[in-house]
């Protein structure tokens, strides 16, 4: 809407400057062309510069919008009211600063009007910085009566991989994961995507996500979707990073790469599986489990079985146990990058 906004506003200038400029010298005795075609020729010229300038300022005046858009989305109801009294509250200084100082100011004149606009402007932004600054600090709720429901805590930003996985509707649930639970609405194009694949796996998992919203939606801790988007970041975990440090909220994920890309460049980050491995229960040496063999082990006369959690226990001499629960007792714990394997045998044996 800007870019052709901007271009008929100069084309149209680009066409009345050219125009002006076809009768300020008599082009036509210097060319040998009529003066109809002379003033055609520079309207057209004109015309055509105002088109590949309006073309580069809309551009540039609708990545602005958006910006300024991303941010105010950030920003709660009763701050940008802060803001809005600020700025009135500015400008009404100036107005009085300026009616009593720069009268005296009369030669030269651009010099007095120069003064005049740096203090509007200076005044404008300082209402604003000082109004906005109680309701950014202090977190002020305007119409919002006290012990409402209204969550003042930052937000969870919730990534493509998390919600795919979708233990961390289990966190919320048992209050581990704490704070309004949002998706970006980027996040969830993506998710779309997924979900449309021509690919099975894919499409499978994509769907399996937004199932889980839908079901989420409709529960009492609802997952909202946020509008804000940073069209000039290229990728989806750049604009999660983006998102994380000018809202202060903290993304779920599951993706070991965004974990570590988010905490070098100090987002707040919450890993899943990080949360999941560190609540798993410790196991020490000689303590007794009673564990399902499921199949054997790499080395002869091994059998493996799993805990609730996932953890793998291989049990020395537990093949010929396969499809029974035995006792055993922990000879040792190894932790690995993925994840824990307890080692076992059966209990009684020597």
């Amino acid at each position: 809407m800007f870019i052709q906004l901007t271009r008929v506003a100069l084309v149209t200038v680009g066409a009345l400057g050219g125009f002006a400029v076809s009768q300020e010298i008599d082009w036509a005795t210097q060319t040998g062309l009529s003066e109809g075609i002379v003033i055609f020729v520079f309207i057209i010229l004109g015309a055509a510069i105002g088109y590949v300038l309006g073309g580069i300022i809309g551009r540039e005046l609708t990545a602005a919008y958006r910006r300024i858009s991303a941010r105010l989305s950030e920003v709660r109801t009763p701050t940008l009211l802060l803001g809005a009294v600020g700025l009135v509250v500015g400008l009404l200084v100036a107005f009085l600063i300026s009616s009593s100082l720069f009268r005296y100011i009369e030669n030269p004149k651009w010099l007095g009007l120069s003064a005049t606009m740096l203090l509007f402007a200076f005044c404008a932004y300082a209402g604003i910085a000082l109004f906005m600054l109680p309701g950014r600090d202090e977190g002020l709720s305007w119409g919002i009566p006290a012990g409402s429901s209204a969550d003042e805590r930052p937000p969870k930003l919730l990534d493509t991989s998390a919600i795919i996985d979708g233990r961390f509707a289990e966190l919320a649930a048992t209050g581990l994961l704490e704070g309004p639970l949002r998706v970006p609405r980027f996040v969830l194009v993506e998710l779309q995507t997924l979900a449309d694949s021509a690919d099975d796996a894919r499409r499978a998992r994509g769907r399996r996500g937004l199932d889980l919203l839908t079901t989420l939606a409709a529960g009492e801790r609802g997952v909202l979707v946020m509008e804000t988007d940073f069209p000039e970041v290229p990728t989806v975990d750049a604009k999660l990073v983006r998102l994380a440090k000018s809202s202060g909220g903290a993304i779920v994920t599951v993706d070991f790469n965004l974990t570590k890309v988010a905490r070098v460049e100090g987002a707040p980050v919450l890993n899943v599986n990080e949360a999941s491995e560190a609540l798993r229960p410790v196991l020490l040496p000689g303590e007794s489990l009673h564990i399902a063999v499921a199949k054997e082990g790499k080395e002869p006369g091994q059998g493996v079985g799993y805990l609730g959690d996932g953890t793998m226990v291989v049990v020395t001499d537990g093949a010929d146990a396969i499809g029974s629960e035995v006792d055993a007792e922990v000879t040792s714990v190894l932790q690995t990058s993925a994840g824990r394997m307890v080692f076992a045998r059966l209990r009684g044996a020597s």
